[in-house]
């Protein structure tokens, strides 16, 4: 049997084979990239599954180029201010935008910015599971307790979503519409601030990384009841998944990616795609993000990330056409 490491490896050089040849004009006019550090832009707070991920590759990137790796976060604004950061930058190579399946429903509702038109798509990197899960301070020990308590008391219970639109907010809706309550939404600046509230008992319950409940459910601060995934997560063996609990919506999981500026050059966009998958695929890297319950996925090629974008964006646009979303 192939063991899953020697299989991403495969991928990886099939990646590199179909999607990354380059002219050879262009690789000796860049032939001195990277010549200096390069910044990852998180539209997102640290703590959460992408800082996580974008920090553990970045240590194993500085190998290969021998330069820095810098970490940004600049979460809030429905990823614009990330967005802005990327796009203001040079097109140079030198700044990268770390983005997710979350970005996609922001970009459905709020039509600000296109992730095919306005960036250019390198590769993605990861999944990372989600589940649902409530504060410890709330009385509900399973899915069906907080349905049924949204059922008799409409409207009193509360979650937390990055925003309108975005894919933490069109499944809670799909999993409210399904199992028949109302809650309310309220925003935060992504995951790591959305479990806090949870913790808090500023809101009753959300759906975040399986990385980010695992860091509070041990200690008691939350319980997780439900996975968002077609198959229960090992981190949380015991909980069900939300077709196992009576709510048959599609599974879902928090892809990440990495982009570039629209008109980075062609060379420049190639070697550091190469230069990610070395990163990406290093054993110490997916080992670690294994640890954290993220699966290492690398797309095939650029056009296949392409085509996940346009994809999401069509099930997200479907979603959010009964909820009368007003751009933001």
């Amino acid at each position: 049997m192939i063991s899953p490491s020697v299989t991403k490896r495969r991928q990886a050089l099939q990646y590199i084979a179909s999607a990354l040849v380059l002219p050879t004009f262009g690789a000796l006019a860049q032939s001195d990239y990277p010549s200096k550090p390069i910044k990852f832009i998180i539209p997102l707070p640290a703590g959460g599954a992408a800082d996580v991920g974008v920090r553990a590759m970045g240590q194993e990137l500085e190998k290969s180029i021998k330069q820095s790796v810098v970490v940004d976060n600049k979460p809030g604004g429905l990823f614009q201010i990330g967005m802005q950061a990327l796009l203001s930058a040079p097109a140079d190579g030198y700044t990268v935008l770390a983005v997710n399946a979350g970005m996609v429903g922001v970009q459905v509702v709020n039509k600000r910015y296109d992730l095919n038109k306005q960036t250019m798509p390198l590769l993605t990197s990861g999944e990372a599971p989600m589940v649902l899960m409530v504060g410890a301070k709330t009385p509900f020990k399973t899915l069906q307790e907080l349905i049924d308590y949204a059922k008799a008391n409409p409207g009193k219970l509360n979650y937390a979503t990055p925003g309108l639109g975005s894919i933490e907010h069109l499944k809670n809706e799909q999993i409210a519409k399904v199992a028949g309550f109302k809650a309310t939404n309220v925003a935060y600046k992504g995951g790591p601030d959305m479990v806090k509230a949870v913790v808090g008992g500023e809101v009753d319950y959300t759906i975040a990384p399986a990385v980010l409940a695992a860091q509070f459910a041990p200690k008691g601060l939350v319980r997780v009841l439900a996975a968002i995934d077609s198959e229960r997560i090992k981190a949380f063996a015991d909980v069900p998944t939300l077709v196992e609990a009576g709510i048959r919506v599609s599974p879902m999981r928090l892809w990440g990616g990495y982009v570039v500026h629209p008109d980075t050059p062609a060379a420049i966009a190639q070697r550091l795609s190469r230069e990610l998958v070395t990163a990406l695929t290093a054993p110490a890297y997916v080992e670690k993000m294994a640890q954290f319950g993220l699966v290492t996925n690398i797309s095939k090629s650029p056009e296949d990330f392409r085509k996940l974008i346009d994809a999401d964006a069509a099930w997200m646009t479907e979603a959010a056409k009964d909820l009368n979303l007003q751009p933001q």
